[in-house]
């Protein structure tokens, strides 16, 4: 039964087959015709079923049917399925393009074969992503969670959440898992059209993130920030009280003017990391101190750091609820994804290197796709406005009122 394949019944005749798939065309094009231009749609789906082969469909879509299938309903949809991933990917490179450009994109061989060589380059990661998302987002909107990037960024973090699944021994996994955790949360709420419940998710995520870039560094001493962890768990989830030897340590702290406890508590550990204070001066017991102290250590990164404290001031507002949602939803789509981008890529790319094992997923060189993808969403990020937003969402409802007509 595991290598049944699926063959048409006796009564299938061509006629019946050709006219079940115009009937499902018909549905597909009523379902994204306002998200795309229909015959366009139609067009890049059956270059894609041709690339992709039956052998490959079969592979990546299961179409046996079982007892689970009967009683829930749940099964396969592969065209719907696929069409998501063509409008997604189509609409993340329409951003901000005129009319006139994206028309002569949809005309162009290049950019056609370019939109299907990445389809099938996404069913072929659709196990670790699209297998696991909503039919149906609970608020109506974009579904960002197909554009390129989100939809490779959710696959690598499932990807690490089995391998973390077989190395629970590994010495950093609260790590690992914390920033996994976090990083699919921000995700499966973007899926949903909720992004504002994200960013402070996402500055949760930068601040672990941050923490374990400087205790993978060999000044750092990981039995001291295990100690402060306890510290952390006992104030927080038991008495509600700072530990005695806590107080202590308070006391002797190296930096006098942190009146905080509350932020030594959290960052008292690095008080063991030999020069750090000679190099952070302000506000050392932060993520703002461990980040300057990691850009001083490593210029090479200075890019990623910088990109990642803008974004966890920029948080600051969602985490204490002042703001839920931005005019254009499309810049929490551009937001979301770059954090997303620098932390689960840094983090998968650690993972990997402590396992010893290549950073691919069943082959596909996700890092190669993600690095391609993200330079297109930064490239749009930089000429964000409010003229570019009013135009681009100009332009989606013209392609609603076009394709109605």
């Amino acid at each position: 039964m595991e290598n049944q394949r699926f063959t048409p019944l006796p009564f299938m005749d061509p006629h019946t087959i050709k006219n079940i798939a115009e009937q499902n065309d018909t549905a597909l094009k009523r379902i994204f015709g306002e998200k795309i231009r229909k015959n366009f749609l139609m067009q890049i789906k059956e270059q894609v079923l041709k690339k992709l082969g039956f052998d490959n469909l079969m592979k990546y879509y299961d179409f046996r049917w079982s007892d689970v299938e009967m009683v829930t309903g749940v099964g396969e949809a592969p065209e719907y399925d696929i069409c998501r991933m063509i409008v997604g990917i189509h609409r993340a490179y329409s951003i901000f393009l005129s009319r006139r450009e994206v028309r002569d994109n949809e005309k162009n061989d290049q950019y056609r074969r370019r939109l299907v060589t990445e389809t099938v380059e996404k069913i072929q990661l659709r196990l670790y992503a699209s297998s696991y998302f909503r039919k149906k987002a609970l608020f109506s909107g974009e579904e960002f969670l197909y554009y390129p990037l989100p939809y490779e960024l959710f696959a690598i973090a499932v990807k690490m959440s089995m391998l973390l699944k077989d190395n629970y021994g590994l010495k950093h996994w609260q790590f690992y898992y914390g920033i996994l955790h976090n990083g699919l949360s921000a995700l499966t709420l973007m899926e949903d059209n909720l992004p504002g419940g994200a960013y402070p998710l996402c500055r949760g995520m930068i601040e672990v993130y941050a923490k374990f870039l400087l205790l993978n560094r060999p000044e750092a001493l990981s039995a001291d920030y295990e100690k402060f962890r306890m510290y952390e768990v006992e104030q927080s989830c038991c008495s509600q009280r700072y530990p005695e030897e806590f107080y202590e340590l308070f006391k002797k702290r190296s930096c006098q003017n942190a009146k905080s406890k509350a932020d030594y508590l959290h960052f008292g550990w690095v008080d063991s990391i030999d020069g750090y204070h000679s190099i952070v001066t302000k506000v050392p017991y932060s993520v703002y101190g461990i980040l300057a102290y990691l850009k001083f250590k490593n210029d090479s990164r200075i890019s990623e750091l910088e990109q990642l404290e803008y974004f966890y001031k920029a948080c600051h507002a969602y985490t204490h609820g002042s703001v839920q949602a931005a005019i254009y939803p499309v810049l929490h789509y551009f937001e979301i994804s770059i954090m997303l981008y620098y932390v689960i890529r840094g983090t998968f790319l650690l993972l990997c290197k402590e396992l010893d094992i290549e950073n691919s997923i069943d082959g596909n060189d996700v890092i190669a796709m993600i690095d391609r993808d993200f330079a297109v969403l930064y490239g749009q990020y930089e000429r964000r406005s409010t003229d570019n937003f009013k135009n681009y969402y100009n332009y989606q409802k013209g392609v609603c009122e076009s394709e109605k007509k």
